[in-house]
């Protein structure tokens, strides 16, 4: 009996690397495997606010400022309806001109580069399907291309057949947030991030 139990233990001793080298093996297969999905979670994080959300962002935040210092500097009672109004009733009045202008140097060129980045960065969306507030914007921007071709045509009373989706702000900006509380989450400055958004 002590002659099986020094066997046993003896081959015990020779199987222990070879059981050390399978799980050492296995350990390392798992943490390449789990290190590789991590880094191609974070690149692609670091992707969609690179490419499609941050740009997104700043368009839609730039528009929207410049839209209300449009309104403010050239709306004859401060309001959206009003300046609305005075272009409406007289194509060529001063607001007209300066809605044209600021369209065509400030506005469209902004509104542009948010749907361009919609546009060139669909794959980078996280649904499964495109937000309706984007593909408004997508079509919005389109729509305004057609009525300043016909402006430069000569035909200043031409509206777009859309109105511009007021409401993608706060979902690019929720949105935004979303991928930034991701992306601190999976570099692992998720508490660092939460303190500094807490300061904001």
């Amino acid at each position: 009996m002590k002659h099986d139990l020094m066997e046993a233990l003896d081959a015990m001793k020779k199987l222990s690397p070879l059981l050390l080298a399978g799980a050492g093996y296995l350990f390392t297969y798992y943490n390449s495997k789990v290190g590789k999905e991590r880094e191609a979670q974070i690149d692609r994080v670091n992707e969609q606010v690179k490419d499609l959300y941050g740009p997104l962002l700043s368009c839609v935040t730039a528009s929207k400022s410049a839209f209300d210092a449009m309104i403010g500097q050239h709306s004859p009672d401060g309001t959206k309806a009003g300046f609305v109004r005075a272009i409406k009733e007289n194509p060529d009045s001063a607001e007209a001109v300066a809605y044209r202008q600021w369209m065509k140097e400030v506005l469209q060129p902004l509104n542009d580069k948010a749907a361009n980045a919609i546009v060139d960065h669909i794959d980078l969306i996280e649904a499964s399907s495109v937000d309706p507030l984007l593909l408004k914007l997508v079509a919005y921007v389109k729509t305004v291309r057609v009525m300043m071709s016909r402006w430069e045509a000569g035909n200043t009373n031409e509206w777009s057949a859309l109105t511009y989706p007021d409401e993608v702000l706060p979902f690019v900006v929720a949105e935004f947030k979303r991928m930034k509380e991701r992306q601190a989450q999976l570099l692992g400055f998720n508490n660092r991030f939460q303190t500094i958004q807490s300061k904001l």
